[in-house]
C-alpha cells in the first residue's frame, strides 16, 4: 500500500478516491483541525466538499438510471422498485459514514449531514411525485421502501477500514 507523505496528502488521496466511488480504508486519516494550518484546512475543506458532491452526484445519477429502467418495463415496476430503493439505500452507506467520520470537526459533519439529508429527502419526494399518476401499488411501494431510513443509520455508520468494537466477556 502506498503511503502518502503527510496528513494533508493522505486526506487528498482518500478524498479523490471517494469522489470517484472507491471505498478505501480511512482509519489512517488524522483528525482535521487547525493544527493543519488555516490554508491547508481551507484547501482540505474544498477537497472534502468536491469529493462529497461528486459522490452524491454518482449516487443521484445511479438512482436516475435505475428509475429510467422502470420506465422500460412498467409491468415489473412494482416488484423492481423495492430492489432499486434497497440498492440506493446501500449506496448511501459511504456518504453517511463520511458524515460521521471521527476525524472530521463537528461543524463540518453537520454541514455534510444537512446536505445529504436534503439530497435524500428531495430524491424521495421526487420519486413520490413522479409516481403521482401511477397505480396505487407502485406509489405504496415507493413509500414503503423509502430512502430516508438510510439517514437514520448515521449513528451505526462506521468509516471504511475501521476496526469493530470488541468487548471482553468474562464468565464466572
Amino acid at each position: 500500500m502506498y503511503r502518502a507523505p503527510g496528513p494533508y496528502a493522505a486526506w487528498v488521496r482518500w478524498l479523490e478516491a471517494f469522489g470517484r466511488g472507491e471505498d478505501l480504508p480511512s482509519a489512517h486519516l488524522v483528525a482535521v483541525g487547525i493544527e493543519l494550518g488555516p490554508q491547508m484546512l481551507e484547501r482540505l475543506s474544498r477537497h472534502l466538499a468536491e469529493a462529497f458532491h461528486a459522490r452524491q452526484r454518482r449516487w443521484s445519477d445511479a438512482l436516475i438510471r435505475d428509475q429510467q429502467m422502470l420506465l422500460a418495463d412498467p409491468a415489473r415496476a412494482v416488484t423492481a422498485i423495492a430492489v432499486i430503493m434497497a440498492d440506493a439505500r446501500k449506496r448511501l452507506g459511504p456518504l453517511v459514514a463520511l458524515t460521521t467520520h471521527p476525524a472530521l470537526p463537528a461543524d463540518l459533519k453537520e454541514s455534510l449531514t444537512a446536505a445529504l439529508q436534503e439530497t435524500v429527502r428531495s430524491s424521495q419526494q421526487s420519486l413520490e411525485d413522479s409516481a403521482r399518476d401511477a397505480p396505487a401499488e407502485l406509489r405504496n411501494a415507493i413509500r414503503q421502501n423509502s430512502l430516508v431510513p438510510a439517514l437514520a443509520r448515521t449513528a451505526a455508520a462506521r468509516p471504511s477500514g475501521g476496526s469493530p468494537t470488541r468487548r471482553r466477556v468474562i464468565l464466572k
